[in-house]
């Protein structure tokens, strides 16, 4: 990577919303077996600071984050969760590789107005985000952090795509082995924790907790359970916390959003 034209002498002011004392390394859980290595290598084969791997439904109303290699790259992910927009959304909407070597250049900025600073705040300067294929269509993102400005060097976009790919496959092999070991499609999302967050084999990077929390903030508020993520997004981008802190705090009933009246857009 090139670190020209860098000029930082830290990341900008700003809130801290994403503390590293709450990162934790965690083990995989049988279902993404494979993923962490997989990650190593992008990062080894590319020149990248750090790598993370997130499934999402077709909709992009549900994303799991499977696997961070360090706390930056997974409150990169969380951040682009909760503002909802950002490289990775758009490299599976689109199916397509997005490469963004220059965070700090007019284009990215006008592309995602809120997200950029948050990034740039992050200590993030370039990101690289690559579909994970699916049989159809993709099935996540592998996405990829410098704290330098510059594009990947000759050959490490294709290495890139080729640990994707990789991902993907990893991810569908994990999955119909699942299947089989518990006899159905059905028993398979029971065991793995898709139906019943309490089950926990998502792992701690799950945001399990988040969409129980959604739930709940979507009766607090009488909206539906869509609206009810994106208001409790607005309210967790507003007050600058960790989004699974807040859910935390509503699944607890240590806050309701029905009480809240400093969520932007509405009253």
């Amino acid at each position: 990577m090139d670190d020209s034209s860098n000029g930082r002498a830290g990341p900008p002011g700003g809130r801290d919303r994403f503390p590293e004392a709450d990162f934790r390394r965690i083990p995989e859980t049988s279902l993404f077996i494979g993923i962490s290595t997989l990650c190593a290598a992008a990062v080894r084969l590319t020149g990248a600071d750090g790598a993370a791997v997130a499934v999402l439904t077709s909709d992009t109303s549900t994303r799991e984050l499977v696997y961070a290699t360090d706390a930056v790259a997974q409150q990169l992910d969380e951040l682009q969760f909760v503002v909802g927009e950002g490289p990775c959304l758009t490299a599976y909407r689109d199916n397509r590789a997005e490469i963004w070597p220059e965070l700090g250049a007019g284009p990215a900025a006008e592309r995602w107005p809120a997200l950029t600073p948050e990034m740039l705040n992050l200590g993030v300067r370039a990101t690289f985000a690559f579909p994970v294929p699916g049989a159809r269509r993709p099935i996540g993102v592998l996405e990829l952090y410098s704290k330098t400005v510059g594009a990947l060097a000759e050959g490490a976009e294709h290495s890139a795509a080729g640990c994707a790919l990789a991902i993907g496959k990893a991810l569908q092999t994990n999955w119909q082995e699942r299947v089989v070991a518990a006899g159905g499609v059905e028993s398979a999302l029971e065991r793995s924790g898709f139906q019943d967050p309490s089950l926990g084999e998502l792992g701690e990077f799950s945001r399990s907790e988040v969409y129980v929390a959604s739930g709940m903030a979507a009766v607090q508020l009488g909206v539906s359970a869509e609206q009810g993520l994106d208001r409790l997004r607005a309210y967790t981008y507003a007050q600058g916390r960790p989004i699974t802190e807040v859910a935390a705090d509503i699944v607890a009933r240590r806050l309701s959003l029905r009480d809240q009246r400093d969520i932007e857009g509405h009253g």
